[in-house]
């Protein structure tokens, strides 16, 4: 495939009589025929691509003893593959103008050519010599991107306009997700150690199962593809103050945490590879190897569950946003192919615990008389510690939400009374939104990653520290709207 960049060269004549040269030009027929060539594939071969002819149209004036630099550049990092003496071969249009080439005995990214005749009163502005047998050494491309060659005197006068040799890029083509964690954590009939419904999987996980599924697709042909193995690898860290603790119940976090022990009933499973946890159970690490570079694209699928379809013991899953991942691709021993544009969104992990809607609860924090506190207190009748959560909004439609470090767990089999920590958080700078001090009248969204069915709340508030007034809320009279 032929390659013209530049300006023709004027002719000898015309430049003589106008008293200035021309650009000189350089033209690539390479090898590669134009097509993309793997970056992978290059690397990792001992091959060399052949240019197989370059010609160069010089533009300026050359005398015996000048030399012609042709230069490698581009991102790539390509360089020319050795030869000997008058290896390449050169011919020039004139048989009175000749290029000899000196040895290159080690691969470079540029190569001098010197002009060791010319003919008396023969201008070289116009000449065109041809070089053969130029080649770019393939272990030579260090990265994707466009290689170039360039010529030019070696003092810097007549420049070419560089032309692209070859493209070079990642048989790797993306790095996407096919199914995000979207698992429902079962508090109505597994007490949080299971997820509500099933993605399949892992035959590892007996009971209902969340997927994470990554495919890694292939770029179309590629000039010296391979079809050599290639590793993924990827970290699933789990939300700040959330952990992987379900995974590994036999309370060795924090020393040396195992994923499928045989005394945990927490399992992740994988179709390819394996996964490691480290000590402190914050985060998951992924090893794969796939087959190779090339073809269909491959999948990769990690699942979450539990040991048992009924599960009954364990730890609970707990309900988290995951941070984002950045999957690698490595092939060979030469480092790293990262092939992810973006970070990856992994997904999240909701709850179906028992939500308790408290349409009306005023507050007044100013002491004295017309001080209203509320009362809330959540009994906990099943032998799970549930997570409590609250969104509060006022009658202007402010929002504030607070989380598990403002209103904390409740344990199995225990109450726990709450309003005092939301009429603070009202007042403090927790829900900045609202005030609290001048009197507010919030509806209460109150979640606790418990079983409906064994979760109760009782909802209330005082009158200058006396006079509770009982409120009905959604678990103990007033439906959900």
């Amino acid at each position: 495939m032929k390659r013209h960049f530049g300006r023709v060269a004027l002719m000898a004549a015309i430049a003589g009589s106008c008293g200035y040269a021309s650009a000189s030009t350089v033209t690539v027929a390479d090898a590669a025929g134009g097509t993309d060539v793997s970056r992978e594939g290059a690397s990792a071969s001992s091959a060399s691509i052949d240019l197989t002819t370059v010609t160069f149209e010089l533009g300026d004036i050359y005398q015996v003893g000048d030399r012609v630099r042709l230069t490698l550049g581009g991102t790539p990092g390509a360089k020319f593959a050795t030869y000997g003496a008058n290896a390449p071969s050169i011919s020039c249009t004139s048989g009175d103008f000749i290029i000899e080439s000196p040895a290159l005995t080690s691969a470079a990214a540029s190569a001098e050519f010197a002009i060791s005749a010319k003919s008396a009163n023969v201008t070289s502005i116009g000449k065109v010599c041809t070089f053969k047998s130029l080649a770019v050494l393939a272990s030579s491309i260090g990265s994707t991107g466009t290689a170039t060659l360039s010529a030019a005197k070696t003092d810097g006068v007549d420049p070419s306009s560089a032309v692209t040799v070859m493209t070079v890029v990642s048989q790797i083509a993306s790095v996407s997700v096919l199914s995000a964690l979207n698992g429902v954590v079962d508090y109505q009939n597994s007490l949080g150690l299971g997820f509500a419904t099933d993605d399949g999987g892992s035959g590892s996980i007996a009971g209902k199962g969340d997927q994470l599924s990554l495919s890694v697709a292939s770029t179309g042909s590629t000039y010296l593809s391979t079809t050599a193995a290639f590793s993924v690898n990827f970290v699933l860290a789990a939300q700040s103050g959330k952990t992987f603790g379900f995974l590994d119940d036999a309370g060795s976090c924090g020393t040396s945490a195992v994923t499928n022990r045989t005394t945990s009933s927490g399992r992740i499973g994988v179709n390819t590879g394996s996964i490691t946890i480290n000590p402190a159970c914050t985060s998951l690490t992924y090893s794969g190897q796939l087959s190779n570079l090339t073809g269909t694209a491959q999948t990769i699928s990690v699942e979450f569950g539990h040991k048992s379809q009924t599960p009954s013991t364990g730890i609970v899953i707990e309900p988290q946003t995951f941070q984002t991942i950045l999957p690698t691709v490595e092939q060979g021993a030469r480092g790293t192919r990262n092939t992810a544009q973006a970070a990856i969104s992994p997904g999240a992990w909701t709850s179906n615990g028992s939500t308790t809607q408290i349409p009306y609860m005023p507050l007044n924090s100013t002491a004295g008389a017309g001080k209203i506190d509320p009362v809330i207190v959540i009994s906990n009748r099943s032998t799970a510690t549930g997570v409590i959560t609250a969104t509060l909004r006022d009658e202007a439609g402010n929002t504030c939400s607070l989380t598990e470090s403002t209103l904390g767990t409740i344990a199995g089999g225990s109450t726990k009374s709450i309003g005092g920590t939301i009429r603070d958080a009202v007042a403090g700078s927790t829900c900045s939104t609202l005030d609290g001090a001048g009197g507010e009248k919030l509806s209460i969204t109150l979640t606790v990653t418990l079983p409906s069915g064994s979760t109760e709340v009782y909802s209330g508030y005082t009158v200058g520290g006396s006079s509770r007034v009982t409120v009905v809320n959604s678990s103990n009279g007033v439906p959900n709207p």
